[in-house]
């Protein structure tokens, strides 16, 4: 259970909010009697004895000028309980005659209330989502798990029971510096239910610039359905804050157990991010062939072959729009907005500084496989 405390910073908080109503100063003084906010700054820090007084009577105080001179740090005015689940939590004051100020007393006082209600909720809500993320981080790596852990999880929400497909999704964080970056991952969860629903879906923010969604299989569940649902938030994401989305996901994984899916999804977003797209684990062959090399024999493959012309990068990039168009000559040549006679003069400097013809059907093979390799091993 959170224990409501009246903070310097929420009090401050309050304070900006009340004195857009109010012209008068305004107090906001703890449960120990010092005053932590106040529209005279030189008043904070200091002690008020007509607080405390308020504080253990739990009633409203009336402060006029003989008894502003008699009391401890007080100036006149009216001092009222801020109260929380029936606790004094701390003392609001509005200064000048009890008389004149008498009509906004009671209003301020509702409205600090109301500002820290909002508070707690925010702060209850930040400590479940934080359980959350907390159970889902030892569900991942956990090697097996009891009916005690899967029980905590369905207390807590997480639909431990049922076979899930996880899916990662990671947001391009340094293209949104102008962005308050708590406010897009609640936007981002809000965008996804409106798009997917509860029924079968559950998303948790993943670190800064990552979500965890987990989708429950069942005999309803279409690939393509699945996809054209991510497409969706995609584009709506990127065409609100024109930041790209990858999104990578993994196979079906076993009841109670989703770790391995959860791989699968890091696989698919690793590739999904090279090109801002989205990638499904199972649609990946070579690439995961390729996981399996050790490093040094890729990098002694690519010294073979691609490394031949690092100094060339344009025959690098050439090589890559060769590739993507399925060595289309003319799309290629298109693509690039270069005539068809320099992209065959390109393709035989490749072959003349590798050994290697990019237009046989090994050439292609080893040339593919070598830019797979190039792009995991710079990203």
């Amino acid at each position: 259970m959170i224990q409501m405390q009246l903070s310097p910073k929420l009090a401050a908080k309050i304070i900006s909010e009340v004195q857009e109503v109010v012209k008068e100063d305004i107090i906001l003084v703890d449960i120990n009697g010092i005053i932590i906010s106040s529209t005279d700054e030189s008043r904070i820090g200091s002690f008020h004895e007509g607080a405390t007084i308020v504080i253990k009577s739990k009633q409203k105080l009336y402060i006029d000028q003989i008894k502003a001179q008699v009391l401890k740090g007080v100036k006149a005015g009216i001092n009222m309980p801020i109260m929380f689940h029936k606790k004094v939590i701390g003392v609001i004051g509005i200064t000048g005659e009890p008389k004149q100020v008498e009509p906004y007393a009671d209003l301020i006082r509702r409205m600090t209330e109301l500002i820290i209600q909002e508070a707690y909720y925010t702060e209850r809500n930040e400590w479940e989502i934080r359980g959350i993320e907390s159970y889902l981080y030892e569900w991942i790596n956990a090697s097996s798990v009891d009916k005690d852990f899967l029980e905590r999880g369905f207390m807590l929400g997480i639909p431990v029971y049922d076979n899930h497909v996880c899916t990662l999704m990671e947001l391009e964080i340094h293209t949104l510096n102008n962005y308050d970056i708590h406010r897009i991952q609640k936007e981002i969860i809000e965008l996804f239910y409106s798009i997917f629903g509860k029924e079968k879906h559950f998303i948790v923010r993943w670190g800064q610039e990552r979500f965890l969604v987990l989708k429950k299989m069942d005999a309803s569940y279409k690939q393509n359905y699945f996809y054209s649902q991510l497409n969706d938030l995609k584009k709506r994401f990127e065409n609100r804050y024109k930041s790209s989305l990858a999104i990578g996901i993994g196979k079906t994984a076993c009841k109670h157990m989703i770790n391995k899916s959860f791989k699968e999804a890091q696989k698919a977003l690793k590739v999904a991010r090279k090109n801002k797209g989205i990638v499904f684990y199972e649609d990946l062959i070579l690439e995961i062939i390729l996981e399996d090399i050790p490093s040094e024999m890729q990098k002694d493959f690519l010294k073979q072959t691609i490394h031949m012309m690092e100094k060339d990068q344009i025959l690098i990039e050439t090589l890559q729009h060769y590739m993507n168009n399925n060595q289309s000559i003319k799309k290629t040549a298109e693509e690039m907005n270069i005539h068809i006679n320099t992209l065959h003069y390109r393709l035989n400097k490749i072959e003349e500084l590798t050994g290697i013809n990019p237009k046989t059907t090994e050439g292609i093979v080893i040339f593919y496989i070598s830019l797979l390799l190039l792009n995991s091993l710079n990203s």
